[in-house]
């Protein structure tokens, strides 16, 4: 049986790790974490892959400059949307 991964979703995932680090946003319970991470997959293009040579080509190009700048550009703006609407009243955080 073959998988379907998409690896913009990986790439973005530890994009938004490195990216929570050294953002100073009013919260970043695992709600608003999955609310950035969904704002900015939507605004960028599914990269798929089946096998494990297309997984490390794909992923390859996708950690290239111009990609990983559209990434964090992505995270940015899915941050400032969430910080400034997020989920749930800022005083009680979802974990």
């Amino acid at each position: 049986m073959f998988e379907l991964k998409n690896i913009t979703e990986t790439i973005v995932q530890e994009a938004l790790q490195d990216y929570l680090r050294h953002a100073k946003l009013p919260c970043t319970c695992a709600r608003c974490r999955v609310d950035i991470l969904a704002l900015a997959l939507n605004r960028l293009p599914p990269r798929y892959a089946v096998s494990q040579k297309g997984e490390i080509l794909t992923e390859w190009e996708s950690r290239a400059l111009p990609s990983q700048t559209r990434i964090i550009s992505e995270l940015v703006r899915a941050s400032e949307t969430v910080a400034n609407s997020p989920s749930h009243p800022l005083d009680s955080p979802v974990n």
